[in-house]
This record gives C-alpha cells, sequence and structure tokens, in this order.
C-alpha cells in the first residue's frame, strides 16, 4: 500500500471516529428547557432613616410554546444570610397564564421590598411552566449593597 493509499484511509478513519458519537445522539436530542425571563433589574435605595427597600423592575416571563405559568417566585438571597421569598405567585387553575402567546408580563402588588440597610443582595426570578417537571432560575441580577446610612 502507498503512502497516499494510508493518508486516505487515515483520514476516513479519522471521519469516523469523529461522526460515531454525534451519529449515536441522532434522534435523541432533547429540546433545552425554554423557560425565561427578560433581564431581572433590582437595586436597594434608602426610603427613610433606616428603612432600606429593594426595587425590582418589571420583567416578562417567556414560557415553551403552548405551555402555562405554573408558578414564579422572586426570591432575595443575602449575602452572608439566607434566602427570602419577596413575591410569590400562582395564576388561577381555571384561568392560566398566559391567556395567548407564550409570554406573561406580570404586574406586581409591589415592586418595592424591604432590606437591611448595609447589607448586599442577589435577586432570584425562580418558576416553573407546565411543560417543565421541576422549577427552574429563569434569571437574576449580580450581587448589589443596600446603602448602610443617608448621604
Amino acid at each position: 500500500m502507498n503512502q497516499q493509499a494510508k493518508i486516505i484511509l487515515g483520514l476516513i478513519f479519522l471521519a469516523v471516529i469523529i461522526a460515531l458519537p454525534v451519529l449515536s445522539l441522532w434522534g435523541r436530542v432533547r429540546a433545552a428547557t425554554d423557560v425565561f425571563a427578560s433581564p431581572i433589574q433590582a437595586g436597594c435605595y434608602i426610603a427613610a432613616a433606616g428603612d432600606c427597600r429593594i426595587h425590582v423592575d418589571p420583567f416578562t416571563i417567556v414560557l415553551n410554546p403552548g405551555s402555562k405559568l405554573v408558578y414564579f417566585s422572586l426570591v432575595a438571597q443575602r449575602v452572608g444570610g439566607g434566602q427570602t421569598v419577596l413575591y410569590n405567585f400562582k395564576p388561577d387553575l381555571s384561568n392560566p397564564v398566559p391567556l395567548s402567546g407564550s409570554s406573561y408580563s406580570p404586574s406586581l402588588v409591589t415592586q418595592d421590598f424591604g432590606a437591611v440597610c448595609g447589607k448586599s443582595y442577589q435577586i432570584s426570578l425562580q418558576g416553573q411552566d407546565t411543560l417543565d417537571s421541576n422549577g427552574l432560575v429563569m434569571g437574576g441580577t449580580g450581587v448589589f449593597a443596600c446603602p448602610s446610612s443617608l448621604p
């Protein structure tokens, strides 16, 4: 066998080695979870002396096409402390949201939640749609600090 034939056989062998794992997954690839949220924006401010508040901007939840929202929760994780559910929402069972389409923009009862001045927080939006088997983190903020005193 000449050198050129050996190179061609080697390339064919290499192509088969690369293609086998890909071909073994053919038809078994599972769709990624498609429930997520628009960017979650939040910050902290002093409402009065010793009274800090976390403000969360409006957001939109995007669901798997054809699914309905099971729940969503806004959760505050205090750095060096525990986590607190700030807001927990479950839709009416007979009229689940969204009524049409695949997105839902909640109108929160409040957008400002009590916080401890001088502490740092991180906010996550957790939730589930009817096509997911469990709850997921749909979005969140980085760590931000509440001011410790009035300027």
